[in-house]
């Protein structure tokens, strides 16, 4: 009976050990997600379910989950995927040693041969060119993360290579026809295009987790606010100085139309910096200034907005913004 108890007592201890590690590191997963993805503007807003879906591709085992992620130019695509390799380090899911490797297809989409000898490498002789075997990206992301960008650059039989390693691990340097290679990556893709039309389905199929980002419009303004002054303390680090910048601009800028989403919206902010930076040393000033007269025709279209959403520019900047 002694012996019973003394064997009940044990695994007793045992499973409290393991609720005690897993409380551990559900607490440790917890400060990874604020350490990775705070960063990311909307993180606990319109993109909270977004985050979910990237904490869960990274930490679901064994290997994780290939991840496609959609959505049109400048949404913030690449820093998404940046965010999910800073979780996989911080939730000890990848140390150092693993690597993140970031490659653009649309760098090579002119060359489909050359786009995928970049990524799976290439045995000697070939084509023209292939003087001698070269490693490709698969072989040098091997432990770690592949991000491809645009990845429906990538040709049909890229794609069909590409899915292979993603089932079996195996993969073959373009000219190699009997060794095969293998490699354990984990996959994070991104494409703008609709990918029922432009994409493999057989490939699509391979990505468990599907992650859309909005476009800026379907952003909440309180998150572009948050945008316009990180880009304008941005800019105001750049030239080591504080920015003043006028109501008129800052209304105007939640206003207008960007269908270029966060990337335009910053390379708007830093072409008004641009301006009042040439008018400061013009002009002598003691400081920089972004004045309304310096908006485009386009940015203008947002100022004429005000008249109607004068009561949702309240409620976001308050009556100092009248």
């Amino acid at each position: 009976d002694g012996k019973n108890e003394k064997e009940v007592e044990n695994v007793k201890k045992n499973e409290n050990s393991k609720e005690d590690d897993d409380l551990k590191s559900s607490k440790k997963w917890e400060k990874a997600d604020l350490l990775s993805f705070k960063g990311i503007i909307g993180y606990d807003g319109s993109l909270k379910g977004q985050i979910s879906q990237a904490m869960a591709a990274i930490l679901y085992p064994p290997h994780g989950l290939h991840t496609l992620i959609l959505g049109p130019s400048g949404v913030g695509k690449s820093q998404l995927a940046e965010s999910m390799y800073e979780f996989a380090l911080e939730s000890k899911r990848f140390t150092k040693k693993n690597p993140f490797i970031v490659f653009n297809c649309a760098d090579y989409s002119n060359n489909p041969q050359l786009l995928i000898s970049q990524l799976f490498g290439v045995k000697k002789g070939t084509y023209t060119g292939a003087e001698s075997d070269r490693v490709g990206l698969i072989e040098k992301a091997d432990g770690g993360i592949l991000f491809l960008d645009e990845v429906h650059r990538l040709p049909p039989e890229g794609q069909e290579m590409l899915f292979l390693l993603m089932d079996k691990g195996v993969f073959r340097r373009l000219g190699e026809a009997e060794s095969a290679r293998h490699a354990k990556i984990f996959l994070i893709a991104a494409t703008t295009e609709n990918i029922d039309s432009i994409m493999l389905t057989t490939f699509v199929r391979r990505f468990p987790v599907l992650v859309n980002i909005p476009n800026l419009e379907e952003r909440t303004l309180n998150e572009r606010l948050d945008f316009i002054n990180y880009f304008f303390h941005e800019e105001s680090l750049r030239v080591n100085m504080p920015i003043k910048v006028s109501k008129g601009i800052v209304q105007a800028l939640l206003l207008y139309d960007c269908p270029g989403n966060i990337g335009q919206l910053k390379s708007d902010i830093q072409m008004l910096c641009a301006i009042s930076f040439l008018d400061y040393i013009r002009y002598k000033y003691d400081y920089m200034e972004v004045k309304l007269s310096y908006a485009s025709c386009r940015l203008m279209d947002g100022f004429y907005r005000i008249r109607n959403n004068n009561k949702l520019l309240m409620d976001i900047l308050g009556t100092n913004y009248n």
